[in-house]
């Protein structure tokens, strides 16, 4: 019997550019809301705890952890509304918030261990945000004289290049922080998809089964993330108008790598 194939990164993103176009309202609105709420939250947090001191950066950084834990609930309700629209499914901006009404608390341990993962990779790049503050305000940029500037040609040379080299570095710290905690959550990529598709498994069941289906499948992920970097890099010089698209267009493309992945699995189980 004839082993079932994956379909091709390219097949997958040509699928979701179909299904994108033709329901672009409800998968970007759900994208934009999610992000509104996320920003918000954090946008709050740093207003109400100030990181000035020591304590002050403690708690903050607990509480945007507790926050990013709980936006998994949001992530549920968006993977509902995208795996709805890949099955033809009419959904609703209302699913956005399923997540709130039923397995709340198996999300909230998967999501914790999500963000757990995250929160150590993104250490060093904590540490470099800091030092990248502390040197960004240590350079007389503008040291004002008589209403004039005071720097001369030399100083802002020498300005520049002290600009230049610490955000090379940070930027540099950045990505390869983003690429590593990319890499360490590819197998727990299934996880909110089986929390719709499993409701009765436990949430360590659910990572478990999450190692199991992405076993040899984790570079095809990261290859279909790795497609999308020139579409980000366009929206630089769009001031981001783009992301409107593309968002809802690589989350289609995940919902549908998600789909091929299951229906392959299926098939390769019930034809052993």
């Amino acid at each position: 019997m004839q082993q079932a194939q994956y379909k091709s990164n390219y097949e997958l993103k040509y699928l979701a550019r179909v299904q994108t176009g033709q329901h672009m309202g409800i998968l970007a609105g759900s994208i934009l809301l999610k992000l509104l709420i996320t920003f918000m939250s954090i946008y709050l947090i740093s207003a109400l705890i100030p990181a000035h001191t020591t304590t002050g950066y403690i708690l903050n950084y607990i509480t945007t952890f507790l926050a990013q834990v709980a936006v998994s609930l949001l992530t549920v309700g968006s993977s509902l509304i995208y795996l709805k629209t890949a099955c033809n499914m009419p959904a609703a901006i209302a699913d956005l918030f399923c997540g709130f009404q039923q397995n709340t608390a198996k999300i909230l341990k998967i999501g914790a261990v999500i963000a757990i993962i995250n929160s150590i990779c993104m250490i060093p790049l904590d540490i470099a945000s800091v030092q990248y503050s502390d040197i960004i305000n240590s350079i007389p940029l503008f040291q004002l004289s008589r209403g004039e500037f005071a720097l001369d040609n030399h100083e802002l040379i020498e300005t520049y290049n002290v600009f230049y080299s610490a955000s090379m570095k940070f930027y540099l710290i950045m990505l390869i922080c983003t690429v590593v905690s990319t890499v360490l959550t590819l197998p727990f990529f299934p996880a909110f998809f089986m929390v719709i598709d499993f409701p009765d498994l436990s949430a360590s069941a659910i990572l478990k089964k999450c190692f199991e289906v992405m076993t040899g499948n984790k570079f095809r992920l990261f290859m279909l993330y790795l497609s999308f970097v020139p579409s980000f890099l366009l929206s630089i010089f769009t001031c981001g108008i783009t992301l409107i698209w593309v968002l809802p267009y690589m989350s289609m493309a995940e919902t549908n790598f998600y789909l091929d992945l299951m229906s392959v699995r299926n098939k390769t189980v019930g034809s052993v």
